[in-house]
């Protein structure tokens, strides 16, 4: 564990003393490894499982013992509405803040100048990176086209534009299995309103009367939901070296439920 965490910090914080890179290794590992399990030191047993589960799955489909999975399929897919793309571009433009702020201060102490929140806190620094991306639709991530006019011809235009949808795959690769319909689409993706040409089943829009649903803000009905309307089962409990841990979890959910009940035998 102690190697690797080296090899890591070696490589993401080079040229630093070996205390910084273990701790920038760690933070690292928590916070962007496998973020949507938890972002704390408490999650890294969750995440080693989930990797654990990914290559079971890979071994798996390697000997025969499940099939690939259907990329195409809109269980396997997520959108990304105007509040989650807002949310990336602000934690970047904020992220870009703070190291804006630090090096104020740092130059205003090398400086021996008084400290002012109008001089440290530069507030265009923040605003002008908002401002740019939604002005020319350049989005974090090298995205494009993301922020765009609506289109005002008439009524049946303006809603199309408000309902469409855009793949981030390449225009210039063929992709013909994301292009096509896929049975899935029923009921969510119009079959017909495409754009022809290189963004011909690239750029979809939804259906007459889909809806979006934006997720579940308690997490009461999630596990709800999950356990006793859907009949999720947990895993047993298992061993790790001397110690039992108390769940091998079935649900990335379930990692955070100290009330769940195990029955002592599994078939």
């Amino acid at each position: 564990r102690d190697e690797a965490l080296e090899k890591i910090g070696n490589r993401i914080a080079a040229g630093q003393i070996k205390e910084y890179q273990i701790k920038r290794a760690n933070y690292v590992l928590d916070r962007y490894l496998l973020p949507h399990l938890g972002n704390e030191e408490r999650y890294r047993l969750l995440k080693a499982q989930f990797l654990g589960r990914m290559a079971e799955a890979c071994f798996e489909l390697a000997i025969g013992r499940r099939g690939e999975v259907d990329k195409d399929h809109y269980a396997n897919k997520r959108l990304k509405l105007a509040g989650n793309l807002m949310e990336d571009l602000f934690r970047v433009s904020f992220n870009r803040l703070t190291r804006d702020i630090k090096y104020q201060l740092e130059r205003a102490n090398m400086r021996n100048r008084d400290l002012s929140v109008a001089t440290v806190v530069r507030s265009d620094v923040l605003t002008e990176r908002l401002n740019h991306s939604l002005a020319t639709g350049n989005w974090v991530g090298g995205r494009t086209g993301v922020s765009q006019l609506l289109d005002r011809t008439d009524f049946i235009a303006t809603l199309s534009h408000l309902r469409r949808v855009i793949s981030p795959l390449s225009r210039s690769q063929p992709h013909f299995e994301a292009r096509d319909l896929h049975p899935t689409q029923w009921g969510r993706i119009c079959p017909s309103e495409t754009p022809e040409g290189p963004n011909c089943g690239l750029v979809k829009n939804f259906a007459q009367m889909v809806e979006i649903s934006t997720g579940i803000d308690d997490e009461t009905e999630v596990k709800d939901l999950i356990f006793d309307r859907l009949g999720v089962m947990p895993l047993a409990p298992f061993l790790v070296g001397d110690r039992e841990v108390p769940v091998s979890y079935a649900t990335e959910l379930e990692a955070q439920d100290d009330e769940l009940v195990y029955e002592e035998t599994y078939d």
